[in-house]
């Protein structure tokens, strides 16, 4: 049973880093350095703003499973109480790349000017990280690791695919839309999943009750 669950996690974590990583690899191989160079430069900078929220995750897993012994409903509800700071800090984080964007050349030197208009393409990938992670950790400790790792090896599969597809033809700007559209459709995926099992949860209360 560890051994099945284990391999759940592993595809999870492999998924999840492919496809943070995929596009600065393809992106070298399939447009110019030069390219992969700002779009590296300009990640960086998400890197950076990512933190805070993979400390507050990190720090809050535990909890997840704590609470996932009374099922999703229960970790749902500790999910809730953090959307407070997740949508507090996606304000935040989205307004202070828009702000110093500009000043990337002065940091970078003069070559990097180019990185300005990537690190604000980038901007709301630390903004659906967080939202991802939240229903990500929802559905791991309630014991739905399993429809956790099946939906991030899909997003996964889908940013390769449309790199393939948009890094030759629009460059970083194809990358960038390609890791956009995978976070998204990852987040989303992964919150329709907890409201289905949240409501299944539910049903199941109220039917338990009436017999």
């Amino acid at each position: 049973g560890d051994l099945n669950q284990g391999i759940y996690f592993c595809i999870s974590a492999s998924a999840y880093n492919i496809n943070a990583d995929v596009d600065k690899t393809m992106l070298s191989s399939l447009s110019t350095l030069q390219a992969a160079g700002i779009y590296g430069a300009a990640y960086r900078f998400i890197d950076v703003g990512s933190a805070p929220i993979y400390a507050l995750m990190g720090a809050a897993y535990a909890r997840f499973f704590q609470q996932g012994a009374s099922g999703i409903n229960a970790t749902f509800k500790f999910a809730k109480s953090l959307l407070p700071f997740a949508i507090a800090y996606s304000i935040l984080i989205l307004l202070s790349y828009q702000i110093f964007a500009p000043f990337v050349p002065k940091i970078l030197g003069q070559e990097y000017v180019d990185a300005v208009d990537t690190l604000r393409w980038l901007a709301p990938i630390p903004c659906i990280a967080i939202f991802q992670l939240l229903a990500a950790d929802t559905l791991t400790g309630a014991g739905f690791q399993k429809v956790r790792s099946f939906i991030q090896a899909g997003a996964a599969i889908l940013n390769i695919t449309l790199n393939f597809w948009l890094i030759p033809l629009y460059s970083w700007k194809g990358a960038a839309f390609s890791t956009l559209i995978s976070d998204t459709l990852r987040a989303i995926c992964l919150w329709l999943w907890v409201f289905v099992l949240v409501r299944r949860q539910s049903n199941n209360k109220i039917i338990n009750t009436q017999d």
